[in-house]
C-alpha cells in the first residue's frame, strides 16, 4: 500500500480534492475537521503528502456507526479521518474522467455520475410514466455499498482505465479502511464514483435487452408492456447482479400498474398545492368580510385612491375586482403552508386512526420540517420527542428542526431532547450523538437527571465512541466533564475522534489550566491546531 502511493503520489492533487474530501458525510453529524482549508490546508497536504513520501502513512480502520433506516433495520456509516479521506478523494479524483467516458448516458443512469452531480431523485421516479407501458417495476439491492467485492471492484478499474497500480492502490486502501474485503464507506463523495462504476455491467446487460431502464444509486426503475415482460425484467436484472456477488431486496421488489404509480407520485404534491389554495380562498373570504383589512391589504398593494372610492363609495367596481388586483398579497407563504402540512401530516400519523401511506408520510413530514426550520416556528416543537420515538430515522431531521430553534425557546428544545435521553427507549449511538448535539445548543437549560444520564454514558467504556465524544462536548461546554476523562480519552480513542477530544478541551479550557495546557501540547499536528482555532472562534 505504501509502496503503490508513492508510486502514484505525483498524479495524486491533494490539494486540489480538499474541498471535496473534508464535505461532511451526508449519514453523520458534521464534523469540526470538515473546516479545514486556506493556508491551514495546504499545512495538512504537505504534512500527508511527507509521510506518503516516506512510506510511512498508514489508512486507520474506520469507525462504523449504524444509521437507521425506515422498518428499524440500520445501514453502517464509516467515519473516516480527515487524511483518509483525503487520500480516498485524491485516488478516486485522478480515475474520474476516464471514468465517465465510459458510463451509460446520464438519460439512464441519473445519479450518480463518475463526477459529483445533484441528485435527480424526481426526475428518476418520473422517467418510467413517459414511456405509456402498462407495468412499471421498481427494485433495489440488498445492503449494496456492504457487498461490493473489492477483487471484482479491482478488475473493473483495470478495464475502464488500464492501470493497474491505481486499481490495486485503491483496492488496498478499501481494505484496510474496512476491515474486510468487502464494502466501500456510505455517505462520501469518494464512493459513489466506485459505486456506479460497480453496476455499470448491470445497467450495459439491462439496455441491451431491450427494456426500459433506470437508476438512481441503487434503486432501479423499468417499465414494461406485459406483467410477463415485467417479470422477465426483473429475472435479468437479478443474473446480472449475481454475476457481481450482489442480491435484489426481495421486499422492495415490486411491478405495477402505470396508473397506479403515478397516482402515488402525485398524491404529495396534490396535498401542497391543496393546502395553499385552501389559505388562499380563506383569506380571500376573510378580507370579503372585514373592510379594515381590506383597506390595509389595498394600500400594502399600492393601489390609488381611486379604487378605493369606487369601491367603498361609488360602488361601481366589485370587491372580486378589487380582489383579483391584491390577489398575490393573499397568497399564502412558504411558512404558513409548511405549518399546515404539518398538523394534517399529523393527523395521518402511521400508526394512527387515518394513516397515510408510509412513503407519503416521510416525504410530507420532511417537507415540512425543512420549511418549519428555515422560518424558525416552533410548532412542532412539542411533537419532537414522540416523533424520534417512533421514527428512529427522523432523528437527523428532527434534531436538526430542533437546533435551529434553540436560540428561540432553548428550554421547550431542551425538555425534547431531556425526553428521550432520560427514556427507557431504545436508541442507537447515532441517535445519541445527534440528541446531544440539540442539548450542546441549549446546555444551560439541561437538568440535573440529564446531566447525570450523559455522565454515565461519558464514561461507559462499553458505549459507542460516537455518543461518547458528543457527550463529551455537552459536558465540557458547562464545565463539568473531568478533564482526567479526556486526557485518557486521547491515549485510547480511535484517531477519527481526537477532533472532538480537542473540542472538548477548547470548552473546558475556560476554566481549566490543565485543558490549557493540553491545547499547547497538540499545535504540532496541522489537523489539531485547525480544530482548535475553530472551536476557539465558536466559543
Amino acid at each position: 500500500m505504501n509502496r503503490l502511493l508513492k508510486e502514484l503520489q505525483d498524479r495524486l492533487d491533494f490539494e486540489g480534492v480538499i474541498s471535496d474530501a473534508s464535505t461532511p458525510n451526508d449519514l453523520l453529524p458534521s464534523r469540526y475537521e470538515d473546516k479545514v482549508g486556506g493556508e491551514l490546508g495546504k499545512e495538512f497536504v504537505a504534512s500527508l503528502v511527507k509521510i506518503i513520501h516516506e512510506e510511512k502513512y498508514s489508512p486507520a480502520e474506520a469507525s462504523f456507526i449504524h444509521v437507521p433506516k425506515p422498518g428499524f433495520t440500520t445501514r453502517p456509516a464509516a467515519l473516516l479521518t480527515l487524511a483518509d479521506r483525503l487520500v480516498y478523494e485524491a485516488l478516486i479524483n485522478a480515475i474520474k474522467p476516464a471514468i465517465e467516458k465510459k458510463l451509460i448516458s446520464d438519460v439512464y443512469v441519473m445519479w450518480p455520475r463518475a463526477n459529483y452531480v445533484p441528485k435527480r431523485w424526481g426526475q428518476f421516479e418520473r422517467a418510467p410514466i413517459s414511456t405509456g407501458e402498462e407495468y412499471i417495476v421498481n427494485i433495489d439491492i440488498t445492503a449494496f455499498y456492504d457487498s461490493i467485492d473489492h477483487s471484482v471492484l479491482e478488475g473493473k478499474i483495470v478495464e475502464i482505465i488500464g492501470e493497474n497500480a491505481f486499481a490495486r492502490a485503491i483496492s488496498s486502501f478499501l481494505t484496510r479502511i474496512m476491515g474486510s474485503n468487502r464494502g466501500i464507506p456510505q455517505g462520501i463523495l469518494a464512493s459513489d464514483t466506485l459505486a456506479t462504476l460497480y453496476l455499470q455491467s448491470v445497467d450495459s446487460a439491462m439496455l441491451r435487452s431491450g427494456f426500459n431502464y433506470w437508476r438512481h444509486g441503487d434503486d432501479i426503475r423499468m417499465s414494461a408492456e406485459n406483467i410477463s415482460l415485467a417479470r422477465q425484467s426483473i429475472a435479468i436484472a437479478e443474473i446480472e447482479l449475481r454475476k457481481i456477488g450482489l442480491v435484489l431486496n426481495s421486499s422492495k421488489c415490486v411491478i405495477q400498474r402505470a396508473e397506479h404509480y403515478d397516482s402515488h407520485l402525485q398524491e404529495t404534491s396534490k396535498v401542497y398545492d391543496l393546502i395553499k389554495q385552501r389559505l388562499y380562498e380563506e383569506k380571500v373570504e376573510g378580507v370579503s368580510s372585514d373592510s379594515d383589512v381590506l383597506q390595509e391589504l389595498m394600500d400594502e398593494a399600492e393601489l390609488d385612491d381611486q379604487m378605493k372610492w369606487d369601491l367603498f363609495y361609488h360602488e361601481s367596481i366589485s370587491i372580486e375586482d378589487v380582489i383579483e388586483e391584491i390577489r398575490e398579497h393573499l397568497q399564502p407563504d412558504e411558512l404558513e403552508i409548511a405549518k399546515t402540512l404539518f398538523d394534517e401530516t399529523m393527523e395521518g400519523i402511521p400508526d394512527g386512526e387515518n394513516p397515510l401511506p408510509k412513503d407519503q408520510f416521510h416525504v410530507q413530514i420532511k417537507k415540512s420540517m425543512l420549511r418549519l426550520a428555515a422560518g424558525k416556528s416552533d410548532i412542532a416543537v412539542d411533537k419532537c420527542s414522540s416523533l424520534i420515538g417512533k421514527f428512529p430515522d427522523k432523528t437527523e431531521l428532527i434534531c436538526n428542526y430542533l437546533i435551529s430553534l434553540a436560540s428561540v425557546c432553548p428550554r421547550d428544545v431542551a425538555s425534547q431532547a431531556e425526553d428521550i435521553i432520560n427514556s427507557d427507549l431504545f436508541l442507537t449511538a447515532w441517535q445519541k450523538a445527534w440528541i446531544y448535539r440539540v442539548l450542546a445548543e441549549c446546555s444551560e437549560e439541561i437538568a440535573e437527571k440529564t446531566k447525570e444520564a450523559i455522565s454515565r454514558n461519558c464514561n461507559d467504556q462499553y458505549a459507542h465512541w460516537l455518543e461518547r465524544v458528543e457527550g463529551f462536548k455537552v459536558l465540557s461546554k458547562l464545565g463539568e466533564l473531568p478533564f482526567k476523562l479526556v486526557m485518557q480519552s486521547w491515549e485510547v480513542a480511535p484517531i477519527a475522534y481526537k477532533p472532538d477530544l480537542i473540542a472538548s478541551a477548547v470548552y473546558l479550557s475556560k476554566s481549566c489550566e490543565k485543558s490549557q495546557r493540553f491545547l499547547e501540547g497538540i499545535k504540532q499536528s496541522p489537523i489539531e491546531r485547525v480544530v482548535a482555532r475553530h472551536c476557539i472562534a465558536r466559543s
